[in-house]
């Protein structure tokens, strides 16, 4: 396996998890006192924090190279993720592939479609962090 797939597995496991505590928190305590577009503005910071926090430790780890790789390895994660997102969604909530498609028309899902593409984005931007010499 190359090192930027294997960065993505263990970053989308990372985030995934992650997501998995946040999320019925977030569904279960803020959304019936704020709904779901603050519950969003809540727990978003908070997960991309994270993602931010431990992509950079990941590429380390697991020696992902600077440019392509680090953007490939962020969008493989974000292809398993969105599956991962998908199948738990099926199974938990019974959604199928239609509905799922169209509550990203809605304004929170707008929402977590940027979100969806910062954590893309953030092995990116996070690893460039770690290649830049400190003085």
């Amino acid at each position: 396996m190359s090192r930027d797939l294997r960065g993505a597995v263990l970053y989308v496991l990372a985030a995934f998890g992650a997501g998995f505590l946040l999320g019925p928190m977030r569904e279960f305590l803020l959304v019936p006192i704020m709904g779901r577009l603050l519950a969003l503005f809540v727990e978003l910071p908070l997960l991309l924090g994270f993602c931010g926090w431990v992509a950079p430790r990941i590429i380390r780890r697991c020696g992902v190279p600077p440019g392509g790789a680090r953007l490939r390895m962020g969008f493989a994660a974000l292809a398993l993720l969105l599956t991962l997102e998908f199948f738990t969604g099926v199974a938990l909530r019974g959604w199928d592939l239609r509905g799922w498609a169209a509550d990203f028309a809605t304004l929170p899902g707008l929402l977590t479609l940027l979100a969806y593409l910062v954590f893309a984005l953030l092995p990116r931007w996070a690893g460039a962090a770690i290649d830049t010499p400190r003085r």
